[in-house]
């Protein structure tokens, strides 16, 4: 049967090595992975599985060894350092553990960032981390520093930071992994309603609790993916 849904990444025997002085170490061995467009998937792995390699091949911050991975219709290999700037920049959102906001930064300015980074104008900056932090529920945060937000809250800015250039790709690492569990529910919440809205999430997790709110699962196990198949509320 013919599947008609759009392809957004397509992995194809990605092989990732490191050499240490005269021995090799193959971190991901011949990983193949096809995401499609509106899709959520959790790589669900444990610590030394190589899921942040394959996340940073994802999110373009590392090139494999050998292997093709194509973004979009890109082949990956094919694209200039200003071009990968601007994958990274403008088609893909990151959110991580640890939510990297600039400290000195109130929320609605380190939601604005990734806008200003772009070229766009202040106003327009403006008004759109305005929408994003109310998006999140924060319309009430704006002006508040980091310091006096709590770490749900700082996962929300960067959640809305993630978002703000409307990229076609959301990677997630360890999202709820600083979070307490009710908390990261409350994140997990906010990944359903943007991925209804259509948009396509990848989330590194080593939390099977965390990965069953994607609606597919695949596992990394010593540099090796196996599919796991669709979630019961997918």
């Amino acid at each position: 049967m013919q599947d008609n849904r759009e392809v957004l990444l397509e992995m194809k025997d990605i092989v990732k090595q490191y050499r240490m002085g005269d021995e090799v170490s193959t971190v991901l061995k011949g990983i193949s992975l096809t995401v499609y467009r509106g899709e959520f998937v959790a790589v669900l792995g444990p610590s030394g599985s190589g899921k942040s390699t394959l996340m940073n091949i994802i999110g373009c911050l590392d090139t494999p060894t050998s292997g093709e991975y194509f973004l979009h219709g890109q082949k990956i290999a094919d694209l200039s350092e200003s071009e990968l700037a601007h994958i990274r920049s403008r088609e893909i959102g990151f959110i991580f553990q640890s939510f990297y906001l600039l400290k000195d930064q109130n929320a609605l300015e380190n939601v604005e960032l990734p806008m200003i980074y772009a070229g766009a104008s202040r106003r327009k900056c403006r008004e759109r981390a305005k929408e994003m932090l109310k998006r999140v529920g924060l319309e009430d945060r704006m002006t508040h520093m980091p310091s006096q937000l709590s770490g749900g809250q700082q996962q929300r800015v960067a959640i809305a930071r993630s978002i703000v250039n409307t990229p076609i790709l959301l990677l997630a690492d360890e999202p709820t992994g600083a979070l307490d569990q009710a908390t990261g529910k409350q994140v997990m919440e906010i990944f359903h309603e943007l991925n209804e809205e259509g948009r396509t999430i990848i989330m590194i997790t080593h939390d099977a609790n965390i990965a069953a709110h994607a609606r597919r699962i695949v596992r990394i196990l010593d540099g090796n993916l196996y599919e796991g198949g669709e979630t019961a509320d997918a």
